[in-house]
């Protein structure tokens, strides 16, 4: 009986040094886990303030770039009335006038494009209203091209307005730069799926070669080079939207016959 007395006693003293063994191991596991947090955290912030000062750099070296630019293009219009004659001069200064307003342009994407995806005004509306938007901005452009544009009634969806509105001008715009033979047809779209919605601007036009369709979205990144106006950075700007709504965006085409962009905005 004192030996079974002793057994236990020695069992529950190898429990209580395990128990305690285990506490140990379970606050040093706590203390880790606090430590992998708040380097985390910080590495987290460091990124935030980089990220910010990297914006404050960009507007301010796009804002002190534009008045001199605008200073050239100027002078550079002046020189071209007042040489109109000279048929030398009137070739170099159009030269000029045109890279003024280009770069211009290029600036004001940049811009843009640095702050894209920092906006918190979101609400949950209709995407009538900024595809609606995107149309009224485009109408110039649709007109000129006999663009038909065909969509039903959008859902709601919780996002902010003019960003989506952005993205919407960048696709049907893109859909009228890169037109085919015939004048642009574009159908707008959306579906549910469990995750959310899934947007689609389908067109008629020239398509997007397979090996080319996760290159339309990196900034300055353009298959046509200059032969179509523009920065390069317009599908750049849709996809920081839409993943800053925490969706993604992509693009369905073999390249012959019109190109699908989706994109998608979580519930």
């Amino acid at each position: 009986m004192e030996s079974t007395s002793k057994s236990l006693e020695a069992q529950l003293a190898d429990a209580l040094r395990e128990q305690e063994e285990l506490r140990r191991n379970l606050q040093s596991c706590q203390s880790a886990l606090t430590d992998a947090k708040r380097e985390i955290e910080q590495s987290w912030q460091a990124v935030k303030d980089a990220n910010d000062e990297l914006q404050q750099f960009v507007y301010a070296a796009s804002h002190d770039l534009q008045q001199p630019l605008r200073s050239i293009g100027t002078y550079a219009q002046l020189l071209q009335r007042e040489y109109s004659d000279d048929k030398h001069a009137a070739e170099f200064t159009a030269f000029i006038v045109d890279g003024t307003n280009q770069m211009g342009l290029l600036i004001r994407d940049l811009l843009t494009y640095s702050r894209t995806g920092t906006s918190t005004r979101r609400a949950n509306i209709s995407l009538n209203g900024p595809l609606q938007w995107a149309m009224l901005k485009l109408t110039p452009e649709i007109r000129e091209t006999g663009a038909h544009i065909q969509h039903g009634d959008l859902p709601e969806a919780y996002v902010d307005e003019m960003q989506i509105a952005q993205v919407f001008d960048c696709l049907i715009g893109n859909a009228l730069k890169y037109r085919g033979d015939q004048p642009p047809e574009i159908s707008v779209a959306a579906n549910e799926d469990p995750d959310g919605l899934v947007v689609s601007v389908k067109d008629n036009g020239q398509g997007i070669e397979p090996r080319f369709h996760d290159q339309v979205f990196v900034p300055f990144k353009r298959l046509h080079g200059k032969d179509v106006p523009g920065s390069g950075l317009g599908l750049a700007i849709a996809r920081k939207i839409v993943r800053a709504h925490g969706g993604r965006i992509w693009v369905e085409s073999d390249g012959k016959h019109g190109s699908t962009f989706n994109f998608s905005l979580p519930w």
